[in-house]
């Protein structure tokens, strides 16, 4: 499929920091179903649900380690540890009320209420979460931020090759030409893995990717901000090799995540901050080696301040 110049000029520009003017806002009202996927535990021993929000290029199956096993799939780490999981699509508004819906309302559609949410996020997701945090800063109880910090380096991206998703897939043949994908695995695999990880991943990804629409692409100049007013629990965990948000050395991504607390969230006492940068890992935390590991740092973090 054909996408014209423009389109991906206006994609890459965003990324740069330079998108074309702001030149007004447009209100959106109607009735829209919400769809997500609910994982309850065996033994739901906390009062608390975890609401998971993946990376552009990637659906809810991001959560899953698009299928690759339990030790890769965040439902069943969090389940394991008594935490309720929530993967819902939506936009800061509307997860404003699905937050407040699920801890005031009893008839909400999870049958129950939670006394407190935590915030997890992939990359997009996580800078979903400072904005929300930044506008909202008591819907979450804590945020859990992963491919994340605020030393971004977006080369990866303005260096890739795009092409129309309905081009790439056929289940993507009726997305219009907004809807972009990477064209070529080998591209996929540099910016989204390092260190150690299956080899059998990257092919599959590729496979199955999913895509950033323009849109999306004009919010990253907007979404990176402070949430100075938010005050709970925060951990930052991004893989020591991630070529958006670390590096390459595990020292150097360390110092970055520690800068980013008080970059982000000012007002988060440093008892209440953590962070972890996992060695032999990409961007993608949930589909290395090391995703067991994050997992348990991670619950050992809320465990301790939940």
């Amino acid at each position: 499929m054909y996408i014209s110049a423009a389109l991906i000029t206006f994609m890459l520009e965003a990324f740069r920091g330079t998108p074309p003017p702001d030149n007004g806002t447009t209100a959106v009202s109607g009735t829209f179903t919400v769809v997500g996927t609910y994982c309850v535990p065996d033994d739901l021993s906390k009062n608390t649900l975890q609401i998971l929000v993946h990376g552009i290029t990637y659906g809810k199956d991001y959560w899953t380690g698009l299928g690759f096993g339990d030790e890769f799939d965040w439902h069943v780490a969090a389940n394991a540890c008594g935490y309720a999981t929530l993967i819902p699509q939506l936009n800061i508004d509307t997860f404003h009320y699905l937050l407040n819906s699920v801890r005031t309302f009893p008839a909400n559609p999870l049958g129950r209420t939670f006394s407190k949410l935590v915030w997890v996020g992939h990359s997009y997701g996580s800078f979903l979460g400072s904005t929300l945090a930044r506008q909202f800063p008591s819907d979450a109880d804590a945020l859990v931020i992963t491919g994340f910090s605020t030393a971004g380096n977006f080369s990866g991206v303005l260096t890739a090759h795009w092409t129309a998703a309905a081009h790439h897939a056929p289940a993507l043949a009726n997305l219009p030409a907004g809807y972009l994908t990477r064209a070529t695995e080998a591209n996929r695999t540099a910016v989204f893995y390092a260190g150690a990880f299956d080899p059998a991943l990257p092919p599959f990804d590729f496979r199955v990717e999913g895509t950033i629409t323009v849109g999306e692409a004009a919010a990253i100049p907007v979404l990176p901000e402070a949430a100075p007013a938010y005050t709970g629990p925060v951990f930052i965990a991004t893989g020591a090799q991630g070529v958006f948000f670390c590096g390459t050395i595990q020292a150097d991504c360390d110092a970055k995540l520690a800068a980013s607390k008080h970059d982000f969230f000012p007002a988060v006492a440093d008892r209440d901050f953590g962070f972890f940068a996992p060695d032999q890992t990409g961007h993608d935390l949930r589909l290395h080696l090391s995703a067991p590991l994050t997992s348990g740092k991670v619950h050992d973090f809320l465990d301790a301040h939940l």
